[in-house]
This record gives C-alpha cells, sequence and structure tokens, in this order.
C-alpha cells in the first residue's frame, strides 16, 4: 500500500510538473506573438494564439496518460501497452468505463490515475482561462 501511494504521488507531482512547463513555454511563445498579435492585419491572428493554447492543453493530457501507461506497463498491470494507455485515459479523465479494470493488488494506482486527472483539468482550466485572457486583452 506504502509503496504504491509514494509511487502515485511521484508520478502524479511529475505529471503536475510536465503541466506546467507546458504551461510556460505556452506562455513564453505567446509572449514572444505578443507584437505580431498587437499589429492590425487580419482578424484571425488570435485565432492562431488560441489553437496554440488548446494544443498545448491537449499536449498537458497526452503527457499525463502516457506517464501513467508506462508505469503501468513497467508495473506489469496490463499484457500490452495499449491497454494500459487505455486504461490510463479511461482513468485519467475520470470516465471509468469499467470494462478495464487494474487488479486488486494495484487498485489505489487507479485511483491516483483518476486524482492525477482531476488536478490536471483544474489546472489546464486555470491556464486556458489565463492565456485566453491575455490574448483577448491583447485585442483590445
Amino acid at each position: 500500500m506504502i509503496y504504491q501511494l509514494i509511487l502515485g504521488s511521484f508520478i502524479t507531482l511529475a505529471s503536475l510538473i510536465c503541466g506546467v512547463l507546458v504551461w510556460w513555454a505556452m506562455n513564453r511563445l505567446i509572449a514572444a506573438m505578443e507584437p505580431w498579435l498587437r499589429r492590425p492585419t487580419f482578424p484571425a491572428k488570435p485565432l492562431l494564439a488560441i489553437m496554440l493554447i488548446i494544443l498545448s492543453a491537449m499536449t498537458m493530457v497526452t503527457l499525463g496518460v502516457w506517464l501513467w501507461a508506462f508505469v503501468f506497463t513497467w508495473a506489469d498491470v496490463f499484457g500490452t501497452l495499449e491497454e494500459a494507455f487505455y486504461y490510463s485515459l479511461i482513468a485519467y479523465t475520470t470516465l471509468g468505463l469499467g470494462d478495464v479494470l487494474v487488479p486488486t493488488e494495484y487498485r489505489l494506482l487507479g485511483g491516483m490515475t483518476g486524482a492525477n486527472g482531476f488536478l490536471m483539468f483544474g489546472l489546464m482550466t486555470a491556464a486556458l482561462t489565463d492565456s485566453l485572457r491575455y490574448v483577448r486583452d491583447l485585442e483590445l
């Protein structure tokens, strides 16, 4: 039990650090785009920034899901990487379809995958809101 809690906490922390790094990189890129975004040439420019923001949110989720899938594969919880990835995606997004389950001895890791997803979606919401507000302020 303690091993799963330590491993799950470490993976959750690593996932959130990856998310913060993606957010930081996206903010740096948007800040570098600021002079270009302020120049009035065509109205679709903010759309490009918004697409970058959405892409970074997708990257945050994808990195977290892959990280958990690799942990489940490394721990021999599932037979294939595809099954580990599928379970990670379902648990991370808290869908919990129930068609693939972790063995009883790894159920704490399964729960921590879902908790990590909750935390990451909170971080993504903050990142999306902050970045979209910044781009919107540039338009005014």
